[in-house]
């Protein structure tokens, strides 16, 4: 079995991190939610159903496996269905067909909603994402064969391959079938020592108590095990909060709730929590003045720079600006000291690193409701590379129209 060693450490970060948040959290709070979308999904999935869209709808829950601020797989797939219904079809059924091995089926599936995307954006005149790469093909894989499929998420698994391979690097380009092969190399044998672990056993239990879907193979739970470790490690490694801030089901609408920005007499003020702040900048993006015009970073698999997951840490939102070098963003609600400075060059080194070619650059940009005085201070060295901000929330009252 591949690094043991490495396996057993790996897989006491995560029991560690159980113990602390509690089991109930863990399942309640944290994880539990992706066990109901499996059973979700085997309760009302029909590939023959008349209404394509419409039984995919109700079989793919929302929460943030398939949906984020800037991040639609199950929104496009619906689209796809709805205007598309047979080539849909035979995409899905393509996928899911188990006479062919599924190396071919994850590539063919992403050639085959390229297709429908490229018709799509014909049809209305402008480039479209599909967001429909390994990450959500191979979720759906995980949804129908559980018991036989793991689902990805590839930022988070780059982490888990390089605790035990440091060199170890993902050739831009990658068919999404041979991005699957190359991460279960590493599975694998993470997946069989779950297995024989009583203690992850019980937590498995737990998170499929009611469950008619058990997750007998650990397929599910080997999931569990590699994302939140990831999130561990890359907290830790920053020291950063526990990974409880991070893998929460999906957010209410922030703005629905009328205490989440606090304002002041002037009806300007700041976020209470900087998970919001993080989540309104994405989702005002478009209506937010950078000072420059930037870009969300989306790695190869369609996912947003939002939370993006690295060996260093996690960068609140990655970027680029309109000569396509990288801008680090480190967010932060209130006022802000100097640490912020080592945090946001930790993550350009990184960036530099792992995704820029040789002609990118890559700089910061740090973003707070107030900088205080040893911040000013400690970013006059690195001025040329890391630029600062602060925010403001204001209201605004007009007549209805």
């Amino acid at each position: 079995m591949k690094g043991q060693e490495k396996i057993s450490e790996w897989v006491s970060m995560y029991l560690k991190h159980v113990r602390e948040v509690s089991i109930e959290k863990h399942v309640n709070e944290e994880e539990g939610y992706k066990f109901k979308s499996v059973q979700n999904f085997q309760s009302h999935f029909d590939i023959e159903a008349v209404d394509l869209a419409g039984n995919l709808d109700v079989s793919i829950l929302k929460n943030n496996l398939v949906i984020g601020a800037q991040y639609w797989p199950r929104k496009m797939l619906l689209l796809y269905a709805e205007a598309y219904p047979e080539e849909t079809r035979s995409a899905i059924r393509n996928l899911f067909d188990e006479s062919k091995d599924v190396y071919s089926r994850l590539t063919e599936a992403e050639k085959a909603f390229d297709r429908l995307n490229e018709a799509r954006s014909k049809e209305f005149n402008e480039p479209i994402n599909s967001y429909i790469r390994l990450r959500f093909l191979s979720l759906l894989l995980g949804y129908r064969y559980p018991e036989k499929y793991d689902a990805l998420k590839p930022a988070e698994w780059k982490v888990f391959v390089r605790f035990f391979n440091p060199e170890f690097s993902m050739p831009k380009r990658t068919s999404p079938g041979d991005q699957y092969k190359m991460y279960l190399e590493y599975i694998e044998p993470l997946r069989q020592y779950l297995k024989t672990r009583n203690d992850i056993g019980e937590i498995k239990n737990k998170l499929t108590e009611g469950l008619a879907f058990r997750d007998e193979e650990c397929h599910w739970i080997t999931q569990d095990v590699i994302y939140v470790t990831s999130k561990v490690l890359a907290s830790a490694r920053a020291g950063e909060v526990s990974v409880s801030e991070y893998v929460k089901e999906e957010r209410e609408d922030i703005l629905s709730k009328e205490e989440d920005i606090v304002l002041d007499e002037n009806n300007t003020g700041f976020m209470p929590l900087e998970e919001y702040l993080e989540e309104y900048v994405v989702k005002n993006w478009d209506n937010i003045n950078f000072g420059e015009t930037l870009t969300l970073y989306r790695d190869e698999d369609g996912t947003p720079g939002q939370q993006y997951t690295t060996d260093v840490g996690i960068i609140d939102i990655l970027a680029k600006d309109n000569k396509n070098n990288f801008v680090v963003i480190e967010l932060k609600r209130a006022e802000s000291g100097y640490k912020v400075v080592g945090q946001v060059l930790n993550y350009m080194g990184w960036v530099q690193g792992n995704l820029a070619q040789k002609d990118q650059k890559v700089r910061g940009m740090i973003i707070v409701g107030r900088a205080d005085k040893t911040l000013q201070h400690a970013l006059m060295p690195v001025s040329d590379k890391i630029s600062l901000k602060e925010y403001r929330v204001s209201m605004k009252l007009v007549e209805p129209e």
